[in-house]
């Protein structure tokens, strides 16, 4: 049987709480949830303070979904369940994140970058998985908050650890690696994605490699040797103390140098040379952003003393994360179309990437919302995505978002641009443009709502399988 990530003593000594009615006993805990929608048996529901919602409001809901306990800062007299009273929870959970660090044998490996870290993280996740018992942040778990959940959930039988930091601010990544101190660090990229909180990318810069601050002594650093701040994070992570750089990219000099992304229908195969020798190895994945820090995953499996070519072989059956570029065929609309979704999130440097991925097989529509936090280079940035688009030559774009509705007259005549007032409407023109044999690719900021017209094409979507399925019985996938 798995041993509970917390016992009832162990939560009340890892939080310094008390339970506010002894006659309610505090279960085992084997998860911790911060919105009681998502609440389960077993689960610790953490009652945060936000800026719209407050998590005491919830309680109720969070006991009747079966939790084992709630930590709170004000107790809910009326609900029938155990709850652990602490000054403020969101302290409450960083203790737990620390003590669930402190207990923690193996070996931790953070990620940090402007773009690419949630992709390696999963890529990383699902190679270490071939070598032990490992833990990785769930979706992206990567700041004040989730960094803790992430430590706290972590079992202290695992061999390795995967955590994901994030930031907006200086000074954020200093506190989230204090906390997760990790054995090898790795920076994917830096780029504008941050625009909007930071004056420059030498500021941007310096933020992430703040990570170093929590390697331990001796400790790896991966890094991007194609980055214009290679050097400089370099010796940032150098007087941190590291004890080995891993360069890794296409620069010949990279220790893990990458000199081909093949792409095929499947994905891609990728050819690289690794410490002197070649390698070859597939992805599902498109794009050369993706072979990039597909090499970054395999300096830090080296680091870590595990077999790259082992890692690299694993890597084949890493599937493309939700919203990061996966295609889909099938019918939509009763026409044939190859649905790319990179609607999760967009900065300037992973819209570049992007449209890279697709110049062997560019998009007839493209449906693009707008890029955040961009601050005074919103402008700017918008209109240099236009070139690039008319490079792919897509029959029509359809734009969401001022910022990206005022950009569009920077494309060509050729290329139909509509200006959607909403995503509702932006669904409304795909299915009345949508044609046989298209290629839909969808891209923007997780806040301006691309991913809502994904979810509507979805709604109504037939996978491939199905498809050739129901052609073959008839033609009819709703008869009864």
């Amino acid at each position: 049987m798995t041993a509970p990530l917390w016992t009832c003593d162990d939560l009340l000594a890892g939080c310094g709480g008390a339970l506010f009615d002894p006659a309610f006993a505090c279960g085992s805990i084997s998860a911790i949830e911060i919105d009681s929608r998502h609440c389960k048996s077993g689960d610790l529901f953490v009652a945060l303070v936000g800026d719209k919602q407050d998590g005491h409001d919830f309680i109720t809901k969070a006991a009747d979904a079966g939790v084992a306990a709630c930590l709170v800062s004000r107790p809910n007299a009326d609900a029938p369940i155990a709850q652990i009273i602490v000054d403020d929870p969101l302290d409450a959970l960083a203790r737990l994140g620390l003590v669930g660090r402190n207990r923690f044998a193996g070996k931790m490996v953070g990620i940090t970058g402007s773009v690419g870290k949630t992709g390696s993280k999963d890529m990383l996740a699902h190679a270490l998985a071939a070598f032990g018992k490992t833990h990785a942040s769930q979706r992206s778990f990567n700041n004040h908050i989730g960094v803790p959940i992430t430590l706290a959930t972590l079992a202290a039988d695992c061999d390795f650890a995967v955590q994901e930091m994030g930031m907006n601010a200086a000074g954020e990544i200093a506190a989230l690696t204090a906390l997760a101190r990790p054995d090898i660090a790795l920076i994917t990229r830096i780029a504008s994605t941050h625009g909007g909180f930071f004056d420059s990318l030498d500021d941007i810069a310096k933020a992430k490699a703040e990570i170093f601050q929590g390697l331990s002594a001796g400790g790896t650093a991966v890094l991007n040797i194609d980055d214009p701040f290679y050097d400089q994070l370099a010796s940032a992570a150098t007087k941190a103390g590291a004890g080995r750089i891993i360069s890794f990219g296409r620069k010949d000099d990279a220790e893990f140098c990458l000199f081909e992304a093949r792409q095929h229908e499947d994905g891609m195969t990728v050819h690289a040379e690794i410490a002197g020798r070649e390698l070859r190895f597939e992805m599902q994945m498109h794009g050369i952003h993706w072979a990039q820090n597909a090499l970054g995953v395999l300096a830090c499996i080296d680091a870590l003393g595990l077999s790259v070519d082992d890692a690299a072989a694993r890597l084949a059956s890493c599937p493309t994360p939700k919203g990061r570029g996966g295609r889909l065929s099938g019918r939509y609309q009763d026409c044939r179309i190859t649905l790319i979704d990179d609607s999760y999130n967009a900065s300037p440097a992973s819209m570049a990437a992007a449209f890279a991925s697709m110049t062997a097989t560019a998009p007839t529509i493209m449906i693009l919302s707008e890029m955040r936090e961009l601050g005074d280079a919103t402008a700017t940035e918008h209109a240099a995505l236009m070139p690039q688009i008319n490079g792919l030559l897509p029959r029509l774009v359809i734009a969401l978002g001022s910022a990206m509705h005022d950009a569009l007259g920077g494309l060509d005549d050729a290329i139909a641009a509509i200006a959607a007032p909403d995503t509702n409407a932006a669904v409304q023109i795909l299915e009345d443009a949508v044609e046989d044999g298209d290629i839909i690719f969808i891209k923007g900021s997780l806040g301006s709502g691309s991913w809502r017209v994904r979810d509507a094409i979805l709604a109504n979507f037939e996978t491939a399988s199905s498809s050739d399925t129901s052609s073959r019985n008839g033609g009819n996938s709703h008869a009864a």
